[in-house]
């Protein structure tokens, strides 16, 4: 109990330096879904945007999600519900590191865990209600080094297991938060057609739950990118969390079976009961054309059938029809004392860096290179989106808005101390790892106006002073290449602010615009 004094003492003191975790009065803003597949498809987008490996759990009548935003930090952010439909964040329950690839958010009693770690050393942290502040990652010893992509169970007897990639398992202390046990392999997976086309077996993301007189788990296998039919979701069944497993006959439950489908690469499903015990499956996917987009959380009504397997559903249960929404609001006015849950850093943010204050946020240059100099970026939630700012800068900086997939793959619109407005292209173009001079325009002044507009992958962007119309730059730019099948990293795009060189720059405030779709 003095461990978990200490750190909610210490964690308290850090999350309050960290993006608010005040719930927005603003809904979700979202498009329509316009029918690309043939075939009847029940999927609904549930998180727009990049919100890949969703993970769900019940709590008495309330939902909590977690999902994963790989290189980002802060990392971790817990939502909940009541009804599945509309979502609210709580807190990033990890403000200080980056998440990596699959958790996993389980329950016991009303102890939340949080199980994650991938290519990193596997990890476990906890919170109780009402959920706002979490342990440190404790280290689970010892399954160093270990790909964990983590799904938890206990038994009827208390006994806690741990379920990680490659159908691996291993028994866990009574308080969930070491391994007794070294891995082992208990579970073959599902063999894949030959005819589907994937990017690997890669059997990962295993989920579990008890039901009836079985345990069932759900895993992804199949690739999460690669070609659009790449990802599934199947089922097993065992009378232990040990198994021996058997495969569902009805087995992929989730799976893109053609090209023509709205949403490519279906996979990597939580199976939860609803509030009237309707059963949902949620799971995540990539929009059709729009890989860089990421892949958004998914959700589709489960039904199960005489045999005790689940299937998906042909009908959606009443009271579905409505918009779902999540509370995340994107724009910041910086009109408080701190920044908003939207911001995070690509790798490492650094809270020394910036400062809100008199409505705006200043914000300290480091490194030479935009894409090492951890961009403040908020994730999108429609595919046509445009964003503004008015910008001062000072020193010896280059300073302005980006679009951002990661270190390798971006494009900068900024003001250099030179006075010149900046449209740097750099890397993606170039196919060799180097920069391209990009866009130069003498400009008077260190006070600037700038907008990008991403329309469905294509790029536009704008300039003006505060007093001007907006000036488009003759240029505009595709980019549908900023996606994991080109660059890796599992990532997305994603606009925001980055300074760098030697000073500082102050934006005066960050909008964020969904546009019509003009495709």
């Amino acid at each position: 109990m003095k461990h978990l004094v200490s750190f909610v003492l210490l964690y308290a003191t850090i999350i309050a330096a960290l993006p608010s975790c005040k719930q927005s009065g603003e809904s979700g803003i979202f498009f329509g879904d316009e029918v690309i597949s043939a075939t009847e498809d029940q999927t609904k987008l549930l998180f727009p945007g990049n919100w890949a490996d969703p993970t769900v759990v019940q709590v008495g009548n309330t939902y909590y999600l977690t999902s994963n935003n790989d290189h980002y930090v802060p990392s971790v952010l817990v939502f909940q519900s009541t009804d599945l439909k509309h979502w609210v964040p709580i807190c990033y329950a990890s403000p200080m590191d980056g998440q990596g690839p699959a958790t996993d958010i389980a329950a016991i009693g009303e102890r939340l865990f949080i199980y994650g770690g991938g290519g990193m050393d596997p990890w476990v942290m906890y919170a109780d209600p009402p959920y706002e502040v979490w342990s440190e990652r404790i280290n689970m010893e010892p399954l160093s080094n270990h790909s964990i992509d983590a799904g938890h169970i206990m038994d009827e007897e208390g006994n806690r297991y741990l379920y990680m990639a490659q159908g691996k398992m291993v028994k866990l202390t009574g308080d969930g938060l070491k391994a007794e046990t070294v891995p082992e392999k208990v579970y073959e997976g599902w063999e894949i057609p030959d005819e589907i086309a994937i990017e690997c077996v890669c059997l990962e993301s295993p989920k579990l739950f008890p039901k009836d007189d079985w345990y069932y788990m759900v895993s992804a296998t199949g690739g999460t990118a690669g070609p659009s039919t790449s990802h599934m979701a199947i089922v097993a069944r065992a009378q232990h969390p040990a198994g021996p497993w058997e495969n569902s006959p009805y087995n992929p439950l989730i799976w893109t079976r053609d090209e023509s489908e709205l949403w490519w690469s279906k996979g990597h499903a939580t199976l939860i009961e609803g509030p009237d015990q309707d059963w949902f499956a949620i799971y995540h996917g990539y929009r059709h054309g729009q890989r860089s987009w990421g892949r958004s959380t998914l959700i589709s009504p489960v039904e199960w059938n005489n045999e005790g397997w689940p299937v998906l559903a042909s009908n959606w249960p009443d009271g579905w029809d409505d918009p779902l929404t999540v509370n995340l609001h994107l724009s910041d006015e910086f009109d408080g004392d701190e920044i908003g849950m939207q911001w995070q850093a690509y790798g490492r943010f650094d809270t020394s860096r910036y400062r809100v204050l008199n409505e705006g946020i200043e914000i300290m240059a480091i490194e030479e290179d935009p894409g090492s100099s951890n961009p403040f970026t908020a994730n999108p939630r429609d595919l046509a989106y445009e964003v503004e700012t008015e910008m001062t800068i000072y020193g010896e900086v280059y300073a302005g808005l980006i679009l951002f997939y990661n270190p390798d793959a971006y494009i900068t619109l900024g003001l250099t101390s030179d006075s010149t407005l900046l449209k740097n292209e750099s890397r993606f173009r170039s196919g060799q790892g180097g920069e391209l001079s990009g866009v130069h325009i003498p400009y008077s002044g260190k006070r600037i106006r700038l907008k990008i507009r991403n329309d469905r992958q294509d790029a536009s962007f704008y300039y003006g002073t505060p007093d001007e119309e907006w000036i488009k730059l003759e240029r505009s730019d595709d980019v549908s290449g900023f996606q994991h099948n080109v660059y890796g990293s599992f990532s997305s795009i994603r606009p925001g602010f980055f300074v760098t060189g030697n000073g500082k720059a102050r934006f005066e405030y960050f909008r964020y615009n969904a546009l019509p779709h003009q495709k």
